[in-house]
């Protein structure tokens, strides 16, 4: 994709100069320019980022595990499925899967999944489980900025001779965010409004009336966020590396953020659910992760040759699931209708 024809697109959708950057971050990944619709598959060991379920598929053996001790049964719907490597350990037939890319919705048929580009095309008014692995994280956000004693927005600008960062005062849909997440001002720190994840989560609950949420993702505590060194926590990323600032390549590289999950268990709970926030190594742990370890460990001694190299790379990758320097200190949100 020529960035020139990614602007001049933006210019003639939005009839303006200056786009906010939730809407920029939408179209750099979802637009008819977008990371995720071309004809390259993303998260795959070929792609760009490998995601727990790629790397490990008894990430899906045992959450499918964890679905059948809570007689989870109706209606069993994952949001961001990609190719559906999480999504086709689930052993049932009432499953579906909403993933927005054209590209992964051809492999999920190839799978024989159940797959729909939006929320709106599901038929049905229930479900017992919605979740997701790493999708909220790539649900566009604004930015905020406090300087000189006042909240501004990041914005897009779409120059004659590229992209580049602007501000304006914040809207008032990031005001009340912040207020509702009751966050204060800090020059040294940008603040990644989630109110696109507030609207995902309404939606859901208005079409789905789920009784159960389960995400993945990477994140933070509010309490924590003075912890990270870093002033923005959006990134990049790009053949499974860390990459450029978002506007310098749109399209070709992965847009995503890291997850206030304060802000996301306020939501639920404004919306009539109680969550509960622990790390993905705990999930794993407490839902059969050593009879898994210790069955493969017990058939490592008896094996040899390329089963025994088989069964050490499935080692290998549970290991991975719970390494808390990587997928294991992920977050794992659970969440029950009252």
């Amino acid at each position: 994709m020529e960035s020139t024809q990614f602007k001049n697109y933006l210019k003639k959708k939005y009839k303006s100069n200056k786009i906010f950057f939730d809407d920029y971050m939408h179209e750099a990944l979802y637009s008819k320019f977008g990371f995720f619709n071309n004809e390259i598959v993303r998260s795959q060991k070929g792609g760009d980022f490998l995601t727990s379920p790629e790397v490990s598929e008894y990430f899906g053996k045992i959450l499918n595990k964890w679905i059948k001790k809570n007689n989870i049964y109706l209606n069993i719907t994952e949001f961001g499925s990609g190719t559906g490597s999480l999504i086709e350990q689930i052993d049932t037939e009432n499953k579906f899967a909403v993933e927005i890319s054209s590209t992964a919705r051809k492999e999920l048929s190839k799978k024989n999944i159940k797959n729909f580009a939006k929320l709106n095309d599901l038929s049905f008014k229930n479900s017992d489980l919605v979740f997701g692995n790493e999708v909220l994280d790539n649900i566009p956000c604004s930015v905020a900025v406090y300087k000189n004693n006042k909240w501004h927005e990041k914005i897009v600008s779409l120059d004659d001779v590229g992209l580049s960062y602007d501000f304006l005062e914040a809207r008032k849909e990031t005001l009340d965010w912040i207020e509702v997440n009751q966050l204060k001002g800090d020059e040294n720190i940008d603040v990644e409004i989630q109110t696109n994840i507030d609207i995902f989560l309404e939606n859901i609950i208005y079409k789905l009336s789920p009784k159960n949420f389960l995400f993945f993702d990477y994140g933070f505590e509010q309490k924590d966020r003075g912890k990270r060194k870093y002033r923005s926590l959006i990134r990049t990323y790009k053949d499974h590396h860390l990459s450029v600032d978002p506007i310098l390549e749109p399209g070709y590289v992965d847009i995503t953020y890291d997850i206030n999950f304060s802000s996301v268990i306020r939501k639920l709970k404004n919306m009539g659910y109680e969550s509960s926030l622990l790390l993905q190594r705990d999930f794993l742990i407490n839902n059969g992760f050593d009879d898994y370890f210790d069955n493969l460990q017990n058939k490592l001694l008896l094996s040899e040759g390329m089963e025994n190299l088989k069964i050490n790379s499935q080692l290998s990758g549970l290991k991975a699931l719970i390494d808390s320097n990587g997928l294991g200190g992920f977050y794992c949100l659970e969440a029950k209708k009252i």
